[in-house]
């Protein structure tokens, strides 16, 4: 199995001569998205047809690759939760698109990774690391804390399956088939989860109530969920958590509030999460919900991001200098969740000046 290699040349020819121009021109010429633009979805795609009209290039840009026992992100320093492998879809989105069986191979061994510290209710494992726990600021996790946690990788998860699950090449290749049998051994595990998520409705009502961003990772955990397993009283929740989220959104200027405010990094996350409910929706009536919502809040999003991709933080009420810190370091701009609401916003109405943002954002922070 080859490492993914994120060396590869990425860069459109617009950001090439820029480089070779350097000096001389100015990259700043691209569209910019202007406050008296009007927004509609004019082209009503799929998450995978959305894949394909973000491409294989800019999706390698997201990927994380996994290590050999399939850990991602906190979890590489050794086993703490399984939120942290949050970030599978940036490595399955790009498999779906590329049909690398060694991708395939390194996302059964995510998903692998996680289930191998599932307990017996249906949720996961939590092992503090040593520092945390002799740190002074150290406190420790409530049970909301880890619902919500599992929540976020349930979601994670769910648009992993849908989405290999609506792949010809995952579902009738010869070359995929004993992976796809392997990820298909883990249906009852999967179960388990969504069993213990419904167990914890009310808990996650509760904890997640002022935090549209949590909500919709919620709503997207039970449908995606609830979608794959052919689960009804999942699809209900979720539209239960999908209108407690989409209530909270300012009436004047339509971001998600967050904090009693305004937050551009959150709004981000917001956005993304109810274009990706959208994208796997069926149903004519919350897909009309989420769009007249994420239309407004994206508009606010534009109006956040200056020309050279560099997301403003003024006035934010939880990610600014000095703001909100997790696991002991401050906050910044969830700068990848922005740049993939600004892919999925380009393509559904049709207004490529956005999705160039999104490069320019990417080109600013990564």
């Amino acid at each position: 199995m080859h490492p993914i290699d994120h060396n590869a040349t990425l860069m459109t020819l617009k950001y090439v001569l820029c480089a070779l121009a350097a000096g001389l021109f100015s990259c700043s010429a691209v569209d910019t998205p202007t406050p008296e633009t009007t927004y509609q979805v004019v082209d009503d795609l799929d998450y995978d047809h959305m894949l394909a009209r973000i491409g294989e290039e800019k999706l390698l840009r997201g990927v994380e690759q996994p290590d050999a026992e399939g850990a991602l992100g906190r979890n590489k320093e050794g086993y703490f939760h399984v939120r942290f492998q949050v970030n599978m879809t940036s490595l399955s989105d790009y498999v779906v698109e590329s049909q690398r069986i060694d991708g395939l191979e390194y996302v059964v061994s995510t998903v692998a990774y996680a289930f191998n510290h599932q307990e017996a209710d249906g949720g996961f494992e939590l092992v503090i690391p040593a520092h945390l726990l002799n740190s002074s600021d150290y406190t420790a996790p409530t049970e909301g804390d880890l619902a919500s946690g599992t929540a976020f990788f349930a979601s994670s998860l769910g648009i992993t399956l849908l989405s290999l699950e609506s792949s010809p090449w995952f579902v009738e290749s010869t070359e995929t088939e004993a992976l796809r049998t392997a990820l298909r051994t883990y249906d009852p595990a999967i179960e388990r989860t969504l069993d213990y998520l419904l167990t914890h409705a009310d808990l996650l009502k509760q904890y997640d109530a002022q935090a549209p961003n949590r909500l919709l990772f919620d709503a997207l955990a039970y449908y995606s969920l609830g979608k794959y397993l052919d689960r009804a009283d999942a699809i209900v929740l979720a539209q239960e958590f999908m209108e407690l989220a989409l209530v909270q959104t300012d009436a004047a200027q339509g971001y998600f509030i967050e904090g009693g405010g305004w937050d551009s990094s959150y709004n981000g996350v917001a956005i993304k999460l109810a274009m990706e409910l959208y994208l796997l929706a069926d149903e004519a009536a919350i897909k009309s919900r989420l769009a007249e919502a994420f239309i407004r809040a994206t508009a606010w999003q534009l109006s956040r991001i200056a020309g050279n991709g560099e997301v403003s933080t003024d006035g934010n009420t939880r990610v600014y200098a000095g703001g909100e810190s997790f696991l002991g370091n401050e906050k910044g701009v969830d700068y990848v969740k922005v740049v993939r609401a600004l892919y999925y916003f380009g393509y559904l109405t049709d207004h490529p000046e956005v999705v160039d943002l999104g490069d320019r954002v990417l080109d600013f922070y990564h």
